[in-house]
């Protein structure tokens, strides 16, 4: 007889639910349980290094305060040391007296002495043209002649009135003295004869109108007119220049401004070149000063003079200006020897072989070096380098640059 078995399925669903709760519990315990080591364990270490870290900072402390307590101490007995023991070297130099004179160059323009247009007065046809381009004229030379034929008729006329008039004027004159002519007769001949005067004056007056002459001495230009060709008042002639003299403006900045006065004028240097007569330079001379600045470019217009005795020069030509201002004669040190503090500029003098210090002004700077207003004296030693070091009345040694 067979054997019998029985048993029974467990449920599916259910236990593989009571499966997988029971391991999650025992993973999150064990989960949780390996943070919390973890957590303590970073923790000390964290502890750890604050600890080494503020060790260190006190060690750091306590070693930096040890040396500035050492470097004190020993700056403060520098100077006993410097003093009873070796002088600080300093280098040194001689002073030298310079010129603080400036110089500037600009680019100007020249114009002649004189200059003018020479227009037509009255409307009239032209019967002479009496000169030439670029000839010499004097003042007063006639220089286009117009049709004045009938202002000459009428000076004829009004000098017959004259004669008249003066010769009426003398006999009533002559009858006053007499009574046969009474004193109003005399008076109203006596208008007539000054009116006869002034209409000969206008006659003559209308003439001159017609003749244009050069108004000063110089070269005339080109012109356009041409005998019988009719001009009237407005028309150019020709243009008249006086080229004995150039002169030419420049503006001059307004640093140097301070160094142009109507008193010096006659110790500023200039010199001219152009590029119309190439290699030679012209020397002129400051004649006038403008009374004001020019307020957009800040410079002061400055009038030069230029001698033209061989008329090499025109009017309009350019002009390279190079403007030399004579200054005054002060001491020039190189500028590392300047030094600064809240009562101002100084520089350090070795004065029998002690430290002295200058207080100075400072009038100038150029090119590594200035130039010193002060209670200096040429031949006299400043110190250039190695001044932080110096006292009043320290005793130094002397030490020359060696690249000079």
């Amino acid at each position: 007889m067979s054997p019998q078995f029985s048993y029974r399925l467990p449920q599916p669903l259910g236990d593989i639910r009571t499966y997988s709760l029971h391991f999650g519990l025992v993973e999150g315990t064990f989960i949780r349980d390996n943070l919390s080591r973890r957590i303590c364990s970073g923790a000390l270490g964290l502890i750890k290094r604050l600890v080494y870290f503020f060790v260190l900072v006190l060690l750091l402390g306590a070693a930096y305060s040890v040396s500035q307590t050492l470097l004190g101490n020993s700056s403060a007995s520098a100077p006993n040391q410097g003093s009873k023991g070796a002088a600080p070297k300093v280098l040194v130099e001689v002073v030298k007296l310079e010129s603080t004179a400036s110089s500037f160059g600009a680019i100007a323009t020249g114009w002649a002495d004189k200059s003018a247009e020479v227009f037509a007065v009255v409307d009239e046809k032209v019967t002479q043209v009496l000169f030439t381009p670029q000839q010499k004229v004097s003042k007063g030379d006639l220089l286009v002649q117009q049709d004045d034929r009938e202002e000459q008729l009428a000076l004829r006329l009004a000098e017959v009135q004259l004669k008249n008039t003066k010769s009426l004027l003398d006999r009533y004159k002559q009858a006053v003295g007499k009574g046969a002519v009474p004193q109003t007769q005399v008076d109203s001949a006596q208008a007539d004869y000054e009116a006869a005067q002034v209409a000969v004056d206008q006659a003559k007056l209308a003439i001159s109108n017609h003749q244009i002459r050069a108004p000063f001495a110089g070269v005339v230009g080109i012109t356009d007119i041409d005998p019988g060709q009719r001009i009237g008042p407005g028309v150019l002639i020709t243009g008249v220049d006086s080229r004995e003299i150039i002169y030419v403006d420049f503006d001059v900045p307004e640093a140097l401004v301070g160094q142009l006065n109507a008193s010096t004028m006659n110790q500023i240097e200039v010199v001219a070149t152009t590029p119309s007569v190439p290699g030679q330079k012209f020397k002129a001379r400051v004649v006038a000063l403008d009374s004001r600045l020019n307020a957009e470019k800040r410079s002061l217009r400055v009038r030069a003079n230029i001698s033209n005795p061989d008329d090499l020069l025109r009017p309009g030509m350019s002009f390279a200006v190079q403007m030399a201002v004579r200054g005054q004669m002060l001491a020039s040190v190189p500028e590392i020897a300047l030094q600064w503090d809240r009562e101002g500029s100084y520089v350090w003098m070795v004065r029998d072989g002690k430290a002295d210090r200058e207080n100075v002004r400072v009038a100038d700077r150029r090119e590594g070096r200035v130039f010193l207003d002060g209670n200096i004296k040429e031949g006299e030693i400043v110190v250039v380098e190695g001044g932080l070091r110096l006292a009043e009345g320290v005793a130094v040694e002397q030490v020359e640059d060696p690249l000079k």
